[in-house]
C-alpha cells in the first residue's frame, strides 16, 4: 500500500474531523450554518467532516474563534477545552517579533531548529501571510508557548 506524502498526512486528521463534527453537533446547527457563522467557506467544512481535512491556518483560526476554543483542542490533540481569548488580540508576526526581543534571538536562530526553507520568515513578512500548522508548531516549540499564543488569540504562553 502505498504511503501518503508526509504534506498530505499532516493535513487529515480523523480527531479533527471527529471534533468538529461533535461542536456543529453540539450547536444543533447545519454545516452550511456553522461555515456561515464561522466565516469560512462550507466547502472548507464539508472537506474537514466528511475527511478530516485541515483548513488553511486563517480559516482554521476562524473556527476556533468561533467556538471560543484553542486550535489544539480543535485539531483533537488535546481535550483540554479551557482558553481565553485575547482581549487584545495580536497578529503573528507582532508576537514573533515580541518573542524574537524577550529571547533575544534572529530568524536564523529559530530557522536552524526547523524543517523550512531559509527564506520563510521574510516570505511570511512580506506577503503577509501565516506558516503552515507544521510550521507553526515548530516556532511555538522554539519558543515554549502554543500556538494560539504565537498567533496572538490568547494572553497565555502556556
Amino acid at each position: 500500500m502505498a504511503r501518503l506524502p508526509q504534506e498530505t498526512e499532516n493535513r487529515i486528521s480523523y480527531a479533527f474531523r471527529s471534533n468538529l463534527v461533535s461542536i456543529i453537533a453540539e450547536l444543533d446547527i447545519t454545516k452550511e450554518e456553522f461555515a456561515l457563522a464561522a466565516r469560512v467557506n462550507k466547502e472548507v467544512i464539508t472537506r474537514a467532516t466528511v475527511y478530516g481535512i485541515i483548513p488553511s491556518m486563517r480559516s482554521l483560526i476562524k473556527i476556533a474563534d468561533y467556538v471560543r476554543c484553542s486550535i489544539p483542542f480543535l485539531l483533537g490533540e488535546t481535550k483540554d477545552n479551557q482558553f481565553e481569548l485575547s482581549s487584545d488580540p495580536s497578529d503573528f508576526h507582532s508576537r514573533l517579533d515580541e518573542l524574537k526581543s524577550e529571547q533575544h534571538v534572529h530568524d536564523c536562530d529559530i530557522l536552524k531548529k526547523m524543517s523550512c526553507p531559509a527564506n520563510s520568515f521574510s516570505e511570511w513578512r512580506r506577503n503577509n501571510t501565516i506558516p503552515s500548522l507544521l510550521y507553526l508548531k515548530q516556532i511555538a516549540s522554539f519558543f515554549n508557548v502554543t500556538i494560539d499564543y504565537l498567533l496572538g488569540r490568547t494572553d497565555f504562553k502556556n
